[in-house]
Order: C-alpha cells, then structure tokens, then sequence
C-alpha cells in the first residue's frame, strides 16, 4: 500500500505540473483586426506599449503616438481582458 503524500510534496508538484503552468502560455489569442498572439508575446507587447506611451506623456511628445497605435493597443488590451475572462 502506498503512503500518502504530505501537503508539501502536493504542494510541489501542484507547482511543477506542467500542464498547469504552461495553459495560459501556450494558447493563441486573436487580437481583432491585428493578427495572433500567444500569450506571453501579447502581454510584453503590451507591457511595452503602456511604458512607451508613459515615457511620451511624460516628455509631452505627442507626435510619436498615432490615433491607429492607441486603436491598436486598446484592441490588445481588450483581447487580454476577454482572455482572462
């Protein structure tokens, strides 16, 4: 008879389960009107837009921000937000 596991070495393997901690990553998000991202690549470029637009604001250079890159980043954003639903 096997013996049962103590709750840290669920605990771990909870942690470790690959099946787990790769879900998010691995599935395609369509970001309409733009194209398919995974997950990890929408969320950096997104990252990456919200501190180029703050670094812009900051520095008052309005020209760099075009009305399509703001339409762009709002639809990436809303790709994520219906993901994470």
């Amino acid at each position: 008879m096997a013996r049962e596991k103590s709750i840290t070495e669920k605990w771990r393997d909870w942690r470790l389960d690959s099946s787990f901690v790769n879900e998010k990553k691995s599935e395609k998000i369509q970001v309409p009107g733009i194209g398919m991202y995974d997950w990890n690549t929408l969320t950096s470029k997104v990252h990456r837009m919200a501190k180029d637009l703050e670094k812009n604001a900051k520095r008052g250079d309005w020209q760099k921000a075009s009305r399509n890159g703001i339409k762009a980043f709002a639809e990436m954003w809303n790709a994520l937000a219906e993901y994470d639903r």
